[in-house]
């Protein structure tokens, strides 16, 4: 049951990421189009565990670990413009 629930989040965040990017609201390379892939992806990949869909799992799981790089490149992105180059 808990995990039908985290499946049906996980599928729900992977299309409102899909539908805000189609529309413009978001970018592909923004925070919140990859966080939203990462809980898709997660949530889904949760509920192929309790399916024991091994096939599910690893695709669901890759898209997640696609997304924290996503993630990690964005923040480190900003980081980097916020620092003054030295000349």
């Amino acid at each position: 049951m808990v995990s039908d629930i985290i499946g049906w989040i996980g599928f729900g965040c992977c299309t409102i990421a899909y539908l805000l990017l189609n529309f413009r609201y978001i970018r592909f390379d923004g925070w919140l189009f990859q966080l939203l892939n990462f809980l898709g992806g997660a949530g889904l990949a949760i509920k192929a565990y309790d399916l024991r869909d091994l096939p599910n799992i690893f695709a669901n799981a890759l898209w997640g670990l696609i997304a924290v790089i996503g993630i990690v490149k964005y923040f480190k992105s900003r980081r980097d413009q916020e620092i003054p180059s030295k000349s």
